[in-house]
């Protein structure tokens, strides 16, 4: 007589189970977090990279095309795909490097900036609904252990191109 499969769990003691995970938790929290991002900057006429990208711009000043796509982890070909459509609306600038022809310089511009803190705002404003349920400190903490952790993640990460 064949043996009878055991019986599944309560679908209950699953999602509980699922909840004790916190990299389940997380993934699920990115993926929503995400999602709402995405929302808010598409009322901008951008998309997250885009975001991030015109940040940096403004935080760094001016900087190398192939430097902007190593310091965002994207690859050259790809991030082109994402500077096109912010230079055709005038928010970057790609001029060549008078002392190296070959290279472009990407900058930020002043419509550049406007967008980028209306974005700012869209995006505070997503993080503030998402973590309404967070005292000042709770939220504070969370930043800084997320920090740890992409920091940790990313010095991983670098350790395994090395030779």
């Amino acid at each position: 007589m064949a043996a009878r499969p055991a019986p599944s769990p309560p679908v209950g003691k699953v999602v509980a189970k699922l909840n004790e995970s916190a990299l389940m938790a997380l993934a699920l929290l990115g993926h929503d977090a995400m999602r709402r991002l995405r929302g808010a900057l598409t009322d901008h006429g951008l998309k997250p990279r885009q975001f991030q990208t015109l940040d940096l711009l403004e935080d760094r000043g001016p900087i190398g095309q192939r430097e902007l796509g190593d310091i965002l982890g994207i690859h050259h070909s790809v991030l082109v795909t994402f500077l096109n459509p912010l230079e055709a609306n005038g928010y970057i600038s790609r001029d060549r490097d008078p002392a190296d022809r070959r290279r472009h310089v990407v900058s930020i511009t002043p419509s550049g900036i406007v967008l980028l803190h209306a974005a700012t705002a869209a995006q505070r404003a997503v993080e503030d609904t998402l973590f309404a349920s967070l005292t000042e400190a709770q939220h504070s903490q969370f930043r800084k252990l997320l920090a740890t952790i992409r920091n940790n993640v990313t010095k991983a990460t670098d350790g395994d191109c090395e030779d």
